[in-house]
């Protein structure tokens, strides 16, 4: 039986499933859906009455019911999904992490493109107790070029997860730059 030969990510994320959240993040699919429902509405309302001969309360009522089913929830059983299945691995030496379900690609960030790490929160998130994180990307040996902000929303307690996060980078440099100790025996080898 062949094993895994990836190590177990230092820390692991995942975002917090809020519908509120993802109405607020997505105003022009919100937008679409009520104008759906505005507009389908009566039509389907009109069908219920002459077809199946309900009611105009009852009808309206299902038809409001069968619009939420049909364009409403399939957006929140995506991001539901998305919420429980990406997510966000950092390791001795990198970041990786998938995009969303349906592209299933690893992307793996490096810790030397890494230029910061910050945290954010909109008035609504305070009121949820949620965060995002910023992730701040560039070429490694480019760092004058503009570089990829990775995001990684509604996390509870973004502020400790962003310390953990400077520490494994931190960490990671504290690794790789020699320390004097090394750097002074590196010396007198050379003489």
């Amino acid at each position: 039986m062949p094993q895994n030969k990836t190590p177990a990510p230092l820390l692991r994320l995942r975002s917090r499933f809020d519908p509120l959240m993802q109405l607020w993040r997505h105003p022009v699919r919100l937008t679409v859906s009520l104008l759906l429902i505005i507009f389908l509405l009566p039509e389907a309302a009109a069908l219920g009455s002459r077809f199946l001969g309900f009611g105009a309360a009852l009808s309206y009522l299902l038809s409001t019911a069968m619009v939420l089913l049909l364009v409403i929830a399939p957006q929140f059983f995506v991001a539901y999904i998305n919420c429980r299945h990406v997510c966000y691995d950092f390791h001795a030496d990198h970041l990786s992490f998938t995009e969303n379900v349906l592209l299933r690609d690893v992307i793996r960030v490096p810790y030397r493109t890494i230029a910061g790490v910050y945290a954010r929160r909109s008035a609504l998130q305070k009121r949820a107790g949620l965060g995002d994180i910023v992730i701040e990307s560039r070429p490694a040996r480019h760092l004058g070029l503009r570089g990829v902000d990775h995001v990684i929303e509604d996390i509870p307690a973004a502020g400790k997860q962003k310390a953990k996060i400077e520490k494994i980078i931190a960490a990671w440099r504290e690794a790789q730059t020699p320390s004097a100790e090394t750097a002074a025996a590196g010396d007198t080898d050379k003489r």
